[in-house]
């Protein structure tokens, strides 16, 4: 059974709460972590890390500290707060308190040994918020549909586009009017669906 974002975000958090504390959390320790009333919701989750077997009890019921020599899968969590919507139009309401707490990484990857970063050059892909320096979080493995953003490779020659289907046929198009639909001459395959992009301003 894979875990589910929100599970994968509360074992990263032990993780990070045993480093810098040196022993595990409460049940009140994540509730109060992720704004849960109920210790109930959250014994749920540690359940599952348990049943899962990701992580451990011992014999009063604590959680175990977890063996990173052993658990070499797990990421090196960076918690974030998560504050509530912020307007991009007209102004409005802040919100003071955090939503939950969430890891970059679990939040932008669902599979961490099928994805992989590309960084972007030129602007063909502009109109669909995708600029040139850009780095685009590509999963590999996963079936493409029409109008996913893939990485082609387009008769032996790679390239960032949005794949469509052409009077039955497959094609790429680029999300700027100034470049052209590309058909394969010979083979259109996809090695890669993207997931999301990241850019620092």
């Amino acid at each position: 059974m894979s875990l589910t974002s929100h599970q994968r975000t509360v074992l990263a958090y032990i993780r990070e709460f045993q480093l810098k504390r040196g022993y595990s959390p409460s049940l009140a320790d994540l509730a109060l972590a992720f704004g849960v009333r109920s210790k109930n919701a959250v014994a749920k989750v540690i359940a599952i890390l348990v049943r899962e077997s990701h992580i451990e009890k011992d014999p009063k019921g604590r959680i175990k500290i977890i063996d990173l020599k052993d658990r070499d899968d797990l990421p090196a969590p960076l918690m974030l707060p998560l504050f509530g919507p912020i307007s991009a139009g007209y102004g409005g309401d802040a919100e003071e308190h955090a939503e939950e707490l969430i890891t970059l990484d679990t939040f932008l990857v669902s599979n961490k040994k099928k994805t992989f970063l590309l960084r972007v050059k030129g602007d063909s892909m502009i109109n669909a918020g995708i600029f040139d320096g850009d780095l685009v979080i590509v999963e590999k493995g996963r079936e493409p549909k029409v109008n996913d953003i893939v990485v082609g490779i387009l008769d032996n020659a790679f390239t960032l586009k949005r794949l469509k289907r052409n009077k039955g046929k497959f094609c790429l198009q680029a999300e700027n009017p100034a470049y052209p639909d590309l058909h394969p001459l010979e083979e259109l395959q996809v090695a890669g669906i993207v997931r999301g992009s990241v850019r620092k301003y």
